[in-house]
């Protein structure tokens, strides 16, 4: 094999396995909610709460996931199932369900509730708020797309 036919192989091995590196995951969906809302808090405040203190980190949008996993059909989902996003290990092993016991131990301090959380936010001590940030939560309802529609 010559020098150039040793480069152009080379090369070649170099750029198909730079463009598989860049595929991207495809969006994974949470299963429809089927839990009824939440009623115990405000959802219109919960909104508000939510975009100054969440949506920095999370989105609403499958396949958008920043430093946290998108919250669309959060409520009553099992925690950590995503495909397109890594879980610590202590949420992933935690069993947990997404409903309003669970949600507001997390939100009220994510380090205290799963030790080794991923999850930075400071603290939220107001069980109001809480609450009212759960009641958003339960209103974030999509239908899972057809294979057709993800295509």
């Amino acid at each position: 094999m010559s020098i150039i036919n040793k480069y152009q192989l080379t090369a070649m091995l170099a750029a198909a396995l730079f463009l598989s590196a860049c595929e991207k995951t495809p969006p994974d969906y949470r299963a429809p909610v089927t839990l009824p809302l939440y009623t115990a808090g405000d959802a219109d405040n919960g909104s508000l709460i939510y975009k100054d203190a969440c949506s920095q980190c999370h989105q609403l949008n499958p396949g958008l996931n920043k430093k946290g996993p998108q919250l669309m059909n959060i409520y009553g989902a099992p925690a950590a199932k995503l495909t397109d996003y890594t879980y610590s290990e202590g949420l992933a092993a935690s069993g947990w369900i997404w409903n309003a016991e669970t949600l507001d131990d997390y939100i009220a301090d994510s380090e205290k509730a799963i030790p080794d959380s991923k999850m930075l936010a400071d603290p939220m001590p107001d069980a109001k708020e809480r609450a009212d940030v759960i009641a958003y939560l339960s209103t974030l309802r999509a239908p899972v797309p057809t294979v057709e529609e993800s295509k």
